[in-house]
């Protein structure tokens, strides 16, 4: 299958949301960036996971469209905030849905991609899911996760930070929520809707290390230090200790 049409399309469609602010066209284009970098990752993970024939096509476009909702979202509210605005997910399959985009696809196969991407932010995703549907969503989810981890980490490492790019979090260096600490420590996913500092966006992603798929997505993060660096960036006390050791255990595990 031919990805640059699709690229093309998916590159057109951010660009019409360009408003002339730049500060804001800075975020749509990192964005675009993050679509086109999920995809790089998706053939990561596709390869090493051999995963071939029409699945694979299909993971891959799922994987470059799963963003599509972040435009229309940002031009509208103007933040990339799901709580203040609306689901980008469910945005990204109504307006998959209305865009003209390139043959080769059946209807099936469409509808397949679309499940993906409202999935890709989904909290948990069914345990049941049939074979033609567990390969598009758990691809896109692992190379969207390790694309963010890359986009936050460095945005955490800049002296100055765009406050979008983070939610709107308070940025403290010692402050952290114990239910989303708590959450990680035991396991589960934590919840967006209790992350009050940017820490607490820090421990959400030293929560996803436990979701990661694939192991060679693991493999990915590890290479790329991301667990390292992650704990790097949180306050060095006992309880985010205790939490470290069980995070870099269960990785230690996986391998």
């Amino acid at each position: 299958m031919q990805l640059g049409p699709h690229i093309a399309v998916l590159t057109g469609f951010a660009q019409r949301h360009l408003s002339g602010d730049a500060e804001g066209d800075k975020l749509i284009n990192l964005k675009l960036e993050h679509s086109i970098q999920v995809l790089d990752t998706a053939r990561h993970i596709i390869a090493g996971e051999t995963i071939t024939g029409r699945t694979a096509d299909i993971c891959l476009l799922a994987a470059l469209y799963h963003d599509t909702g972040r435009f229309p979202q940002f031009a509208r509210y103007q933040t990339f905030n799901d709580r203040e605005s609306v689901n980008h997910a469910r945005l990204g399959v109504l307006t998959l849905r209305s865009m003209t985009l390139p043959d080769g696809l059946s209807g099936e196969e469409w509808r397949i991609v679309r499940f993906a991407v409202a999935q890709h932010n989904a909290k948990t995703v069914r345990p049941t899911l049939p074979a033609r549907l567990l390969h598009p969503v758990m691809v896109v989810r692992d190379a969207d996760k390790l694309d963010i981890f890359r986009v936050l980490l460095d945005h955490f490492g800049e002296n100055k930070k765009n406050p979008l790019v983070a939610m709107g979090l308070e940025d403290t260096s010692v402050q952290y929520s114990d239910e989303v600490y708590q959450a990680v420590l035991q396991g589960r996913t934590g919840d967006y809707r209790h992350m009050r500092f940017a820490n607490d966006f820090k421990l959400l992603l030293a929560g996803w290390l436990h979701e990661l798929h694939y192991p060679t997505t693991l493999a990915m993060a590890v290479e790329q230090r991301f667990p390292d660096r992650i704990f790097a960036m949180l306050p060095d006390d006992e309880p985010l200790r205790r939490l470290k050791d069980s995070v870099m255990s269960s990785i230690r595990y996986k391998f």
